[in-house]
């Protein structure tokens, strides 16, 4: 491994001289920083550099949006919910773009959502049994138990349905 600099992301980065050497490209990794700090509003972006940018919820404890971007190319995004009142958060989505698969940048964005919701009690919607999805939580663990139980402001701003979080007996 060397330890580098990327002008193009204005990160650090990895190069794995062996898995560059076994497909002539690739190996390479930007370091990004998670925390909450180091994220940008829209009006933060530049054409410059990997960046982790927030587009806030349009209503309290609404869905927001975090996005893996360079300039304006999005490489991913996580949408998630947090609810200041009651401390609870809700990871609703994570997709990246295919191109962008098996480098990280799905992990990236699973961190900044929860550096965004420190110390708030997290559950995330159930992920389905399509392969890639499974394959993904696998290798980076769930953020908190699978289960649809949002706060009453969470309904509110229709995070989830009302109707499915209760089970029905008939």
């Amino acid at each position: 491994m060397r330890q580098g600099w990327s002008q193009d992301c204005r990160a650090p980065e990895w190069l794995c001289e062996a898995c560059h050497a076994l497909t002539g490209v690739g190996g390479v990794w930007a370091m990004i920083d998670t925390a909450v700090e180091r994220q940008v509003m829209e009006t933060g972006v530049d054409e410059y550099g990997l960046r982790l940018v927030v587009l806030p919820p349009p209503v309290s404890a609404g869905v927001g949006i975090i996005q893996l971007r360079l300039g304006h190319k999005v490489f991913g995004e996580v949408r998630l919910s947090l609810c200041p009142v009651d401390r609870r958060a809700i990871l609703v989505h994570v997709e990246v773009e295919e191109k962008h698969r098996r480098r990280g940048a799905g992990r990236v964005l699973v961190h900044a959502a929860r550096e965004r919701g420190a110390r708030f009690d997290w559950s995330m919607l159930p992920i389905g049994r399509d392969p890639v999805t499974v394959a993904f939580w696998a290798r980076v663990g769930a953020v908190g138990p699978t289960s649809r139980h949002p706060c009453t402001h969470q309904v509110e701003a229709k995070v989830i349905p009302a109707e499915t979080r209760w089970m029905k007996w008939w």
